[in-house]
């Protein structure tokens, strides 16, 4: 609808200032708006002798205006008071014939404004002071708009009148709606009120507001000022806690008292029916106090069996953890395990981007949803668990209707096709939160209140379905390393996931160690730039280097040969390791049972069979020995042939020493069946990542050791891949301790049989019955494992 008055303002100032450098012309079409606020503000300064035109009415603006003095009937500069009449238009007052004129109706115009800002009585009768005039080139309201607060605007009112008078304090709206300029302006009249000066106050709360609020703030039915009660009720009614100023205004009545504990209560504080520092702090600032109690916490980093005992002990009840995500977030089936037998709760994030308005839309939010769902399907999270999916930004009006709603009810669609059924909650500031809500789109809140300078957390209270709330970032000491965690408030309208329906692998906690080790990987080949090594590659490096299996009758040589061992079992990344090692929240390296036979593998033998396999590849000729076989199952063997011959055994009772010596669940054996298992799997799983570098460990041990027909196919697989068939098998074996193809694989070999101090110079010059009755019981302990 075009307003003719508005339009005539429109034509006025352009016609007036078209040609003057720096004046930005508005459209004329008769609607008030932010271009011809603009228009407006650069004409005056031109009036003031500004020549470098801007759009904000700053303080070079207010300080020539100051200077020139009051604006009235009988102000020397017409077009000035034609600007002012102008601007009463676009505020919907009258502003005369937007002439300069300044008569009766433009007065008429002025005195309701005055008195709708709640200065009446405070300024003299037809007198646009500088405050008033920035006020008026502005688009906030002084009546009251749809949806707003009468008491909130009588607030405002109050607030105008009371410190307009001060510096620093400018003149705000009046529309009974609670904003960031509203929260601003309170703040101002708290540090007035504590004695600040005008280079002093900020209009946001420092330590020096903080530690004012605990000694002077404190306001209940027997003690507080008048004033301070009232910018106590003010802080109350923008919370939307109060609603009857009227003669209460500035006295602390009990229906007050009853108010201020139910808020208390809905923030989780203490509920003493006073405005005493906690509240206020819950009042004005999206944090509260930052160092209250809370019972939740959500980390980027896995827990571990340390990291949980700390935050166990620092009395916390639930822990955040993300669903999928990036090199660090890496949740796993044996973290859930840890946290719930550790008594607490777990609520699952989900974040893969959400900190720039492009990743919004409704197809990208299907898709989270989706991918949401089938990762809490796969933990096992029960019907009912709440996600949380996040905007982490400070999204704007425009951008939360345009963008963030229809993201969410794409993820609310997504959702929907999980055969689970799924709540859908958010983590994000006040505004996106309430908005969210508002529209149906979320059934709980995770607000990030750390977020104190996000628009979206000035003038916004805490959303009536907030769950948790984070208002605070530490670090803590946790074992030797530090634990970084944000701080979590808890309503109780989540009491997150303290069972899950997946059945626990055993080996779950040694595929978390992987998964995390493959993130660091990751970052130091995408990340750092380093990649000459594949993942799966450094995981097995850094495996290899594990300490705690030096206790080894065999592997312990080769931690003191590292000229012979990079040769057997591949160079290694030193630096990659230091890495790994300098990188907080490793979790706890946990053993890796066999579900068939219910028996751990040895992961460092892994690591170094695993290198030698990668590094080396299998000979051509399958019926040799190479130095990849030295470095895995053929090593082992030799040392079996090492012992019988060190220990006197003859050719009769060879073959059935050996075989009770390969792969034996007993200790008094150089080849047992963990280190038979790291060496099938080695094997298995180093051709497939010689031949695929895209390949990751964690993958194939949960496919390998996911189902007892996978655990049992590996033995099978083994001897396929490796030898073909049982005669391929044993001569092989034969070849490792006479003649193997590769280099110096000979010499190396000769060297560790003498190392070990075998007897004779070389395994070769043991009898030849003794070799082939060993190289027999490998072959057939091979084929029992694959039958």
């Amino acid at each position: 609808m075009v307003d003719e008055m508005v339009l005539k303002a429109q034509k006025w100032v352009n016609t007036t200032y078209g040609a003057v450098a720096g004046y930005n012309r508005c459209a004329e079409d008769g609607s008030t708006g932010w271009s011809t606020i603009y228009s407006l503000t650069r004409a005056l300064q031109h009036e003031l002798g500004i020549t470098s035109l801007v759009d904000n009415f700053g303080a070079t603006t207010l300080s020539k205006l100051t200077a020139h003095g009051n604006v009235s009937e009988f102000s020397s500069n017409r077009n000035i008071r034609t600007i002012a009449e102008a601007a009463l238009y676009c505020k919907g007052y009258s502003g005369g014939g937007v002439d300069g004129d300044f008569g009766m109706s433009t007065q008429v115009g002025l005195s309701a404004l005055v008195e709708d800002m709640g200065l009446y009585g405070t300024v003299p009768v037809g007198v646009i002071t500088p405050k008033i005039f920035k006020a008026l080139l502005t688009m906030d309201a002084y009546v009251l708009i749809s949806g707003g607060s009468g008491s909130i605007r009588t607030c405002q009112q109050w607030l105008n009148k009371t410190y307009t008078g001060r510096g620093q304090y400018f003149i705000g709206p009046c529309d009974g709606k609670f904003s960031r300029n509203v929260q601003v302006a309170l703040v101002l009249a708290i540090q007035y009120e504590l004695g600040m000066t005008d280079s002093q106050v900020t209009g946001y709360i420092g330590p020096g507001t903080k530690t004012g609020l605990q000694t002077a703030g404190r306001v209940s039915t027997s003690t507080g000022t008048a004033n301070w009660i009232r910018l106590f009720q003010t802080a109350m009614a923008c919370n939307d806690y109060y609603n009857e100023w009227g003669d209460a205004g500035g006295s602390f009545p009990s229906k007050l008292a009853s108010t201020v504990r139910a808020f208390q209560e809905f923030c989780k504080l203490p509920q003493s029916g006073e405005g005493d520092f906690a509240t206020w702090m819950s009042l004005l600032v999206s944090t509260g106090d930052p160092d209250r109690p809370g019972e939740a916490i959500d980390v980027m980093y896995p827990l571990n069996r340390t990291t949980i005992a700390t935050v166990k002990s620092l009395g916390y009840k639930y822990a955040g953890r993300y669903l999928t995500g990036g090199t660090n977030k890496v949740l796993t089936h044996s973290e859930i395990a840890l946290i719930l037998d550790n008594g607490m709760s777990i609520f699952p994030l989900y974040q893969e981007w959400g900190d720039k308005v492009q990743y919004f839309s409704y197809d990208q939010g299907f898709e989270a949803g989706r991918a949401a769902y089938q990762a809490a399907v796969k933990f096992g999270f029960p019907a009912g668990t709440v996600i949380y999916f996040s905007v982490d930004f400070d999204a704007l009006d425009t951008e939360i209707s345009s963008y963030v709603i229809p993201h969410f009810r794409g993820v609310v669609d997504g959702v929907r096709q999980s055969p689970t059924d799924y709540a859908v909650g958010v983590y994000g500031c006040r505004n996106v939160c309430i908005q969210l809500a508002a529209a149906g789109l979320t059934s709980r809140s995770f607000v990030s209140g750390m977020s104190t300078g996000y628009s979206g957390n000035l003038g916004y209270p805490l959303p009536n379905n907030w769950a948790f709330d984070q208002i605070r970032n530490y670090t803590v000491t946790s074992g030797s390393s530090p634990l970084e965690l944000d701080h979590d408030v808890v309503s109780g309208r989540d009491l997150g996931v303290n069972s899950v329906t997946r059945p626990r692998d055993p080996n779950d906690a040694f595929y978390t160690y992987l998964i995390w080790l493959e993130a660091r990987a990751w970052q130091w080949r995408e990340e750092k730039g380093h990649t000459t090594y594949s993942q799966a590659e450094l995981v097995g490096q850094w495996l290899r280097m594990l300490d705690g299996v030096t206790n080894n009758k065999v592997y312990g040589w080769w931690k003191a040969q590292l000229h012979v061992s990079d040769e057997v079992f591949g160079e290694f990344d030193q630096d990659f390791i230091d890495y790994v090692k300098s990188t907080p929240g490793r979790p706890d390296l946990m053993p890796l049972r066999d579900p068939v036979h219910l028996w751990d593998n040895d992961i460092t033998h892994f690591g170094a069979s695993f290198g030698a396999v990668v590094s080396q590849g299998i000979a051509p000729d399958r019926s040799m020995s190479s130095m990849s076989d030295f470095g895995s199952w053929g090593g082992d063997l030799l040392s079996i042939l090492g012992q019988i011959n060190k220990e006197g055994v003859g050719e009769a009772a060879a073959y059935a020493y050996a075989k009770d010596l390969i792969a034996a669940r007993a200790d008094n054996t150089y080849f047992d069946l963990m280190d038979y298992m790291a060496d099938v799997d080695a094997l298995v799983m180093g051709v497939q990542c010689r031949a695929d570098r895209t390949l990751l460990l964690s993958d194939l041990f949960k496919h390998y050791y996911g189902s007892t027909g996978a655990a049992n196919g590996r033995f099978v697989t083994f001897i396929g891949n490796r030898f073909g068939t049982r005669a391929t098998m044993q001569a092989a074996a034969e070849s490792m301790f006479d003649t193997m193809v590769g280099g110096r694989a000979t010499v190396i070999r000769d060297l560790f049989w003498h190392e070990q101090d075998f007897g004779f110079a070389t395994p070769a010059l043991v009898s030849s019955k003794v070799r082939t009755a060993v190289a027999e019981a490998f072959a057939d302990v091979a084929t029992r494992f694959a039958s």
